[in-house]
């Protein structure tokens, strides 16, 4: 995935050559939130914070930042045992199980791109490409725990007593957005934008997006 940003980096470098125009000579900033959910439909927020600046007429140049919040079901049982020997004087074991339902991402991700419009016009459709990285701190919903007690280890499941396995989240990850939308001019200055992008994702569940924005 980071050749991604290299070639994306190398493909514009080489627009900019080809062009008789001046680029960067204007930049757009836009303002988007929306939701995400992917095949099993958890679904979680998007906002984004997006800066366009127009290469050619017809292609754009641009680079995100922002929030998403995504989630993928992960079921698995954990449980555990603590010894407190001081109750009644007697050994006595605690033992508790408790369930993960759900893995779930706090995603700050950073994308640079390009939107390429078919159409200039009041109503402009468009289709777009990205790479991205992610800023990623993750968790684990989890079921209300169960508890027991008992008075001799030998009492003891012995589900209760295997190895427990740790879950890894990452911290981190790459990806590709691909997106269609169209703009809709409300004045000389700006534009609502609607747009759907498909996010594939190095490290965690895939996911749609649907936002909606304005930028000017």
């Amino acid at each position: 995935m980071k050749k991604i940003f290299f070639i994306l980096l190398f493909i514009s470098a080489g627009v900019i050559i080809a062009q008789e125009v001046k680029p960067f000579s204007h930049f757009d900033i836009g303002f988007y939130g929306g939701i995400n959910f992917n095949e099993t439909s958890n679904i979680g927020g998007d906002f984004l914070v997006e800066f366009k600046t127009y290469l050619i007429p017809s292609l754009q140049l641009k680079a995100a930042f922002g929030y998403l919040n995504t989630s993928e079901p992960f079921t698995d049982t954990v449980r555990g045992i603590r010894e407190n020997p001081n109750i009644d004087s007697l050994p006595r074991y605690f033992v508790s199980k408790y369930n993960y339902e759900n893995k779930v991402y706090d995603m700050f991700p950073v994308s640079l791109g390009f939107q390429y419009t078919f159409i200039q016009s009041v109503f402009s459709p468009y289709v777009t490409v990205d790479a991205v990285y992610n800023f990623i701190t993750g968790s684990l919903d989890t079921s209300p725990s169960e508890n027991w007690t008992y008075n001799s280890y030998e009492e003891i499941p012995d589900e209760f007593k295997q190895e427990q396995k740790s879950v890894e989240l990452p911290d981190n990850s790459f990806g590709v957005m691909l997106g269609a939308g169209t703009s809709y001019q409300l004045s000389s200055k700006l534009n609502l934008d609607l747009r759907y992008f498909f996010k594939y994702d190095s490290e965690i569940v895939n996911t749609h997006h649907i936002v909606v924005g304005i930028y000017f």
